[in-house]
């Protein structure tokens, strides 16, 4: 898979033709967790898919200042960058729905709807209301590699068998090697949007969704449900037995639901 550069070096990959869909996934992860993902769902084909890493996280250079409102300028100029004037569909997981929901507040003229999957929506994580983590033994897992990160599975997937495990260790932890900590950690002291207040009272006008899960002990549930109270375009999917590693706890739902929102985005277009 050929990978690009913008002019200030943020990677990506660019694959299929149409309308563009901008993929951002979550802090310290990289865009192989998006890319594997959402590559083999049925209805990605006809669209131009973009992957994104973002500053300081997979093969993307570390930024300065390192702060989310740098971040977030970044960004921008990549997207103008690689699609121009085009309008695009955004997904965002975690942190990346962080800067899905602000990239959309920036460029509404372009963005034709917004899929969110477990988004931060108060990034000082004291302030925020969490849910109750828990594990759900399906299978027992004997780890022969990657056997340092088994404890990390275990603290942030719900469902737990051989099949999450392999997911985690395709999903998540070439990200989590190849991050910059030093940049992670300085970012993560200046998280907060000096806009987020904004980002928390919008009406987007248009099509809006986000999936979380009720055992999310990382951004919650209950700050994106009152999101949604005030956005008429606006759903909300919150699942049971599910935390923040929402797409390996329940990969098959995100996987129908991103099916669901493209064919809605189809036949309001």
């Amino acid at each position: 898979m050929k990978e690009y550069l913008t002019r200030s070096n943020i990677s990506y990959f660019s694959i299929g033709s149409g309308t563009p869909i901008i993929f951002l996934h979550g802090l310290s992860l990289d865009k192989q967790s998006t890319c594997l993902f959402f590559e083999p769902l049925s209805n990605v084909g006809q669209y131009q898919r973009i992957y994104l890493d973002l500053p300081g996280m997979g093969n993307s250079d570390p930024i300065s200042p390192s702060t989310s409102d740098n971040v977030l300028e970044t960004l921008i100029e990549a997207i103008e960058e690689i699609i121009g004037a085009r309008r695009f569909i955004l997904y965002g997981h975690s942190y990346g729905g962080y800067l899905a929901q602000a990239i959309a507040f920036h460029l509404k003229d372009q963005t034709l709807g917004v899929f969110l999957t477990c988004p931060v929506i108060t990034a000082d994580h004291s302030k925020r209301l969490t849910g109750k983590h828990i594990n759900i033994l399906e299978e027992d897992i004997n780890p022969v590699e990657n056997k340092e990160y088994f404890a990390d599975f275990l603290s942030m997937n719900v469902i737990i068998n051989n099949q999450a495990w392999h997911d985690y260790q395709n999903l998540i932890i070439p990200g989590l090697q190849k991050e910059d900590k030093t940049f992670i950690d300085q970012l993560q002291n200046n998280y907060s949007f000096t806009f987020e207040e904004k980002l928390k009272n919008i009406n987007y006008q248009f099509p809006f969704k986000i999936m979380v899960g009720r055992n999310d002990q990382v951004v919650g549930y209950q700050e994106q449900l009152k999101l949604i109270n005030h956005n008429e375009n606006g759903e909300i999917v919150l699942l049971n037995r599910t935390g923040h590693n929402l797409m390996i706890d329940q990969r098959e739902a995100v996987g129908f639901h991103f099916d669901l929102f493209l064919d809605e985005l189809n036949s309001n277009n």
